[in-house]
């Protein structure tokens, strides 16, 4: 599926940003763990391209991992900022920039696997999975790593903008109509509604144990 060069360099410049975000979440994981360099390394990596990897291997194709060097650069670079800016110290994950960035990565992500979904020939089902893959795996290897209950199973209006993302985009190639602007509108959407999502604190309904439990 062909992009103009604008909006190519749109998306490429959102997964860069989000990928730093990703790798920056799973440093502050890493430290909150009391892991070492390399556990730290470990972690910030595979949240910022697990998801895509797990994408990759779903549909046949190698893992960007695999064929460039850029992933590692990036998270090495995410690293390298946070230990300069002493993000060990800090609340990052409360911080504008960073609940933009990760908002901005979430929906190039989630656009992004839903794409590959579609050329790949997946039915709506298969596009909507590889589309929450793509977007929030990084996040659910790096929980299940330190023994914690993926985030994304648990709390916050997170997965579900990865499920509007991927059904916007499938609603637009059914009626043909994908296009850079198209596109482009989604991802727009997709961030505010993130945004808005975690100003407003929604969260899907739990369901809870009745404690009357007959003996």
């Amino acid at each position: 599926m062909n992009l103009g060069d604008s909006s190519a360099l749109i998306f490429a410049t959102a997964s860069i940003v989000g990928s730093i975000a990703f790798a920056i979440s799973g440093f502050m994981t890493g430290v909150r763990n009391d892991l070492d360099l390399m556990g730290i390394f470990v972690l910030s990596f595979l949240s910022a391209n697990g998801g895509g990897v797990i994408r990759d291997l779903l549909v046949g194709r190698t893992p960007a991992i695999m064929s460039s060097t850029v992933p590692f650069w990036l998270t090495a670079a995410a690293i390298m900022i946070a230990i300069v800016l002493r993000l060990q110290n800090a609340s990052v994950e409360q911080r504008r920039i960073f609940v933009v960035s990760d908002a901005v990565g979430l929906a190039a992500f989630g656009i992004h696997g839903a794409l590959i979904g579609i050329e790949a020939g997946l039915h709506g089902f298969g596009v909507i999975t590889l589309s929450f893959l793509t977007a929030t795996g990084g996040g659910m290897i790096r929980d299940m790593l330190v023994n914690e209950v993926p985030m994304v199973l648990r709390e916050d209006f997170y997965g579900s903008v990865a499920l509007f993302l991927a059904i916007a985009v499938m609603s637009l190639h059914h009626i043909a109509a994908v296009s850079p602007v198209s596109l482009v509108a989604v991802f727009v959407s997709g961030v505010a509604l993130r945004l808005i999502a975690r100003k407003r604190r929604w969260r899907l309904p739990k369901i809870t144990p009745s404690l009357d439990v007959p003996a």
